[in-house]
């Protein structure tokens, strides 16, 4: 074989079959590990008989070639010494000493015992631990869920100020005809919160009722006096459920005498620190109402809870199924359905019915608008975007780097409805 042959053979030849002993030589955790299990299989399988062997009761032979090896705590090793080892390639573990997968390594050892996780018994098992002092007592007000205990640190460091906002608190608590636990453990009240914030210098954890979200499928008309408007409920919940009672029968317009209602929709948020921060900056600035998909959406979780500062308590919080039917029967009983979406170019601005921010204030006076907003990655759906009748965003600054090209969704959602509230 000439040279240009070798050559080609060898660019055919796959490198990992030429180095594959190579590769079995320094393979040292495998074949430790290998032997490791071997031997525990070995030692059951002898314990095994003995066990049966006392009680006269003989198994049937097996198979030479399928009984396991011998029991033999002696390791080979597999990879090459280093230096200053001793040149024979065996050794035996020390007895009572666990093998760690590197032989060559102590175990480690801890110089304290770790606490189990503590586990706190709840009054209902579907119950959740709600924390944070404007949350807890945003939902001893309102009481819009079924609440069961109210956890309030009692420790040392508690000042005048705070105990008096401890007295305010309990006061809510027994109008609400909720218990009262004075707690002393702060790291009970950590487990309680997940470990996150609940607001140390205070201290309340509530047990209650996740809240519930009342199930509609559109929004129907609005009244001649732009005091109310009525919601197409929904006979199920997402689960199949059945609706027995709906929390909200009509919804209140804030600012009736200036214009009409102003409905927020969110299709697709998942992060639920964002969630929190959309439900917060909306009812901060007059939003009458949210609605939120009912699937692929962030939960009402304590993290979010926390985060709108119980705002979640106070403003009417809808969910629906499936969004084309939401869009389309609203648009059909008089609602105006605006889109968020990036700052289009010129083409796109015509032929997706662009209006600018700064020129929608004035259409809260015209009739009930509807401000759809999409998720934090993808934005808004296509299809979505094509049943609303215009599209809005907000446009950068000037010399404003291509790098940084958009912003926050709770960010976004706060300003465009600054724009349509003219807050």
């Amino acid at each position: 074989m000439n040279t240009p042959q070798l050559a080609r053979l060898l660019r055919k030849t796959p490198i990992r079959i030429l180095y594959k002993p190579l590769h079995r030589s320094v393979s040292t955790n495998s074949a430790i590990n290998r032997g490791l299990r071997r031997s525990v299989a070995a030692e059951r399988y002898y314990e095994r008989q003995e066990d049966t062997s006392e009680y006269g009761y003989n198994p049937e032979p097996t198979n030479s070639q399928d009984s396991p090896p011998p029991f033999n705590p002696v390791i080979r090793r597999v990879s090459a010494r280093r230096e200053g080892e001793p040149e024979d390639d065996s050794f035996e573990p020390e007895s009572g000493r666990e093998l760690s997968p590197r032989l060559d390594h102590k175990s480690p050892q801890f110089g304290y015992t770790p606490a189990p996780r503590r586990y706190i018994p709840k009054v209902n098992y579907d119950a959740e631990w709600i924390y944070g002092t404007s949350v807890v007592e945003a939902a001893l007000k309102c009481k819009r869920r079924k609440m069961y205990k109210l956890y309030v640190y009692a420790g040392d460091n508690r000042t005048p100020a705070v105990r008096e906002r401890d007295r305010d608190m309990k006061y809510l608590a027994r109008a609400a005809d909720v218990e009262i636990i004075n707690e002393e453990d702060v790291g009970k009240m950590d487990s309680m919160s997940n470990s996150r914030p609940h607001n140390v210098v205070f201290g309340y954890v509530l047990e209650c009722m996740p809240i519930q979200r009342t199930p509609i499928t559109a929004l129907k008309d609005v009244q001649e006096d732009k005091n109310f408007f009525t919601l197409e409920m929904a006979r199920h919940y997402f689960d199949g459920r059945p609706v027995t009672e709906h929390y909200f029968d009509k919804i209140r317009c804030r600012d009736p005498k200036r214009r009409y209602p102003f409905v927020l929709m969110l299709d697709e948020i998942l992060d639920p620190g964002n969630m929190g921060a959309i439900l917060r900056s909306a009812y901060f600035l007059g939003v009458d109402a949210v609605t939120i998909t009912a699937r692929n959406c962030a939960r009402l979780s304590p993290v979010c809870l926390k985060t709108s500062a119980g705002a979640a308590e106070l403003l009417p919080i809808f969910e629906h199924a499936k969004s084309e039917r939401m869009i389309t029967e609203s648009t059909e009983n008089g609602w105006t359905v605006y889109a968020a979406i990036p700052p289009p170019t010129k083409n796109q601005a015509r032929r997706d019915r662009y209006v600018y921010a700064s020129e929608v204030g004035e259409a809260v006076k015209e009739g009930p608008v509807m401000l759809l907003m999409g998720s934090e990655g993808e934005g808004l759906r296509p299809f979505l975007k094509k049943l609303s009748k215009f599209c809005v965003s907000l446009d950068k600054g000037p010399g404003a780097d291509s790098l940084v090209d958009s912003l926050n969704v709770s960010v976004a959602t706060a300003l465009l409805c600054s724009k349509f509230l003219k807050v």
